[in-house]
């Protein structure tokens, strides 16, 4: 029999419970967006979802992200970079499912757009993203529902509702 408290916990308590935790991170990182998604990433690898190892390189996937939506950014070398990043998780076997998802929807700020015109296309990226920060957050509630494969789970719901709110936003940078 599981006994975890967390199995039983309603969700109008679980939601007081996360938007304490938000609020805590974010006055502790005073608007720095890395430091927010470092303490999301170490929650995780607490939680034992991904390395430490892992956490580093999320956190350099991040940065790239952040660079780019700079006002003197390079969207496209940093797009390419995180593409880098990305891929060097992907093909390692030891990669942890959670880190992978993590990568992807942070990796999802950017979007390559075609040109109507048939020319080159344009690399775009979200000013604010929260794509990777919501799977972060999403992987770690997930994980205590479910372990390992409900933080995998809530890691793709977190990542697709912050697609979601990127969008919706539409604030992006070229």
């Amino acid at each position: 029999m599981d006994t975890t408290a967390h199995t039983a916990i309603g969700m109008t308590d679980g939601m007081r419970a996360a938007r304490a935790e938000t609020r805590r991170i974010i006055e502790e990182s005073k608007g720095d967006f890395v430091a927010e998604q470092k303490e999301v990433l170490l929650r995780l690898h607490e939680a034992g979802l991904i390395t430490a190892e892992e956490v580093e390189t999320l956190v350099q996937l991040y940065r790239h992200v952040i660079e780019a939506s700079h006002d003197k950014g390079d969207v496209t070398r940093s797009y390419f970079d995180a593409r880098t990043v990305h891929d060097r998780l992907a093909a390692n076997v030891a990669t942890s499912p959670v880190a992978l998802v993590v990568a992807g929807a942070t990796l999802g700020a950017f979007e390559v757009e075609p040109d109507p015109d048939g020319g080159a296309p344009t690399v775009v990226v979200y000013r604010v993203s929260y794509g990777g920060a919501l799977a972060g957050i999403g992987a770690g509630l997930g994980a205590l529902l479910g372990g390992p494969a409900g933080g995998v789970l809530g890691g793709q719901i977190g990542g697709f509702i912050g697609g979601i709110i990127d969008d919706k936003k539409g604030d992006k940078k070229k």
